[in-house]
């Protein structure tokens, strides 16, 4: 089975413009985002995301900044389990719907009449002279004594 799933990961182009795992996490942010402006969404949940940003943001932390790789991991960490807490912890009908609305596209579509045009026309034979297709050009010179 998971050969069968290997195989698929294989067969995707290789001409995306941006890695996978980066669309993800901009994809997640845009749908946190779109969450902590909801007002379907319980206030605790968008309390508990605003307490994550503001530990990170404030001098006092468990694990300093100066440890190098260790003080800047454990904010990372607590801002993905917020995010993560947030996503998880949302009605699902508001994430699903908000999920909707960022993979659709908004705007007004018209219907385009697609009937095939005579060859002449789609080439754009003018007569240089009177700027008419150079059929009309020949019926109107046989009405013309």
């Amino acid at each position: 089975m998971s050969g069968v799933w290997y195989m698929t990961r294989l067969e995707k182009p290789a001409s995306t413009k941006s890695p996978e795992w980066l669309t993800g996490i901009f994809r997640t942010l845009r749908l946190a985002w779109r969450l902590m402006r909801d007002p379907m969404v319980p206030t605790w949940l968008k309390l508990l995301a605003l307490g994550t940003v503001a530990y990170i943001l404030m001098p006092v932390d468990l694990l300093p900044d100066w440890i190098l790789g260790l003080g800047q991991l454990d904010d990372l960490t607590l801002f993905l389990l917020s995010l993560k807490l947030l996503i998880d912890l949302s009605p699902r009908q508001v994430v699903e719907s908000h999920l909707a609305q960022m993979t659709s596209v908004e705007g007004l579509y018209r219907v385009v009449d697609e009937t095939p045009t005579q060859a002449s026309e789609a080439a754009g034979f003018l007569d240089a002279r009177s700027h008419q297709p150079a059929d009309q050009k020949a019926a109107s010179d046989e009405r013309c004594p």
